[in-house]
Formats: C-alpha cells, sequence, structure tokens
C-alpha cells in the first residue's frame, strides 16, 4: 500500500512539474504522425486555425469521461476555423482505437502516437491532457485532466478573435 501511495505521489508532482514546465506562447513542438486513415499529419496542419489537441486512449476513464465534451467542442466550433486533433496512445491497441472512434462517431482526426514521439514533445505525462493552440502554432495552454469547458470556450473564442 505504500509502495502504491507513493508512486501515486511522484505520478502527481511529474504530471504537475510537466504542466508547469510547458510555457504558454511557445510554439507546439515538431511532430508527424499518421490520423487512422494513413494520412500523415504534421504540426504544420496546426497553422492557420485554433487547434484543441486531446491526448487519451479508449480505456481511460477519465478521457471516455470528457470526451463527449470534446466531441461537443468540435461540433460548436464546426466552420470557425477550429479544429481538434485527437491523438490516441498505445496503451490500448490500434484496434481498440479503431472501434472507439467508430462507435461513438468521433468527427475529428484521430491518430495514433504508436511510440509515444507527440506526447514525449507535448511532455504529456497524464491521461486526459488537451493542448489548445492559437492560429500562428503556439501553445497558449496546457490542461491536465479535464478542462473547465466553460473557461476553455472562452479561451477559444478569445484565440479566434486574435
Amino acid at each position: 500500500m505504500k509502495k502504491i501511495l507513493t508512486l501515486l505521489v511522484v505520478a502527481t508532482i511529474g504530471a504537475l512539474l510537466a504542466f508547469v514546465l510547458i510555457p504558454s506562447n511557445k510554439a507546439a513542438p515538431d511532430f508527424t504522425l499518421p490520423d487512422l486513415q494513413g494520412k500523415t499529419i504534421t504540426n504544420a496542419d496546426l497553422k492557420d486555425k485554433v487547434t484543441l489537441i486531446n491526448f487519451w486512449f479508449p480505456s481511460c476513464p477519465g478521457c471516455v469521461s470528457e470526451m463527449p465534451k470534446i466531441i461537443k467542442t468540435a461540433q460548436d466550433y464546426q466552420g470557425k476555423n477550429f479544429q481538434v486533433l485527437g491523438i490516441a496512445q498505445p496503451i490500448d491497441p490500434i484496434e481498440s482505437v479503431h472501434q472507439y472512434v467508430k462507435e461513438y462517431g468521433i468527427p475529428f482526426t484521430v491518430m495514433y502516437d504508436a511510440d509515444k514521439t507527440a506526447a514525449k514533445a507535448f511532455g504529456t505525462q497524464v491521461y486526459p491532457t488537451s493542448v489548445l493552440i492559437d492560429k500562428n502554432g503556439n501553445i497558449l495552454k496546457t490542461y491536465v485532466g479535464e478542462p473547465n469547458f466553460s473557461q476553455l470556450y472562452q479561451e477559444i473564442d478569445q484565440a479566434l478573435a486574435q
């Protein structure tokens, strides 16, 4: 029991450090990942759109809990120079990701981060984590865990107005 508590404390501290150490208004890191249809997506695809990148995986309870709100955000801002990109982590096999996307009708691009390259580049250690990026490809905010969606909407609106 003591080992588990120690691991939880270390993981929490690591997550907080990752959150604190990811500066806002810094360029989003370079990444290249295939989406679930095999199309290559890179950080160049972030330019000229406000983007919410969501790091998740299907067996993550917090990810599953927030996913309907992420889907609603994508739908609410459809056609408004905004996009959501999902980056699924290899905790679950890619087949599970395909099944989840199909079953829940995820309307945005989902990529599979097979070796966690993108997660490492963004400093993501806790799931779900979402990163809001402005039209110039700069990180505005990193949300570890489920964001406050009313605050997120305000931040998206501000970024779109820029």
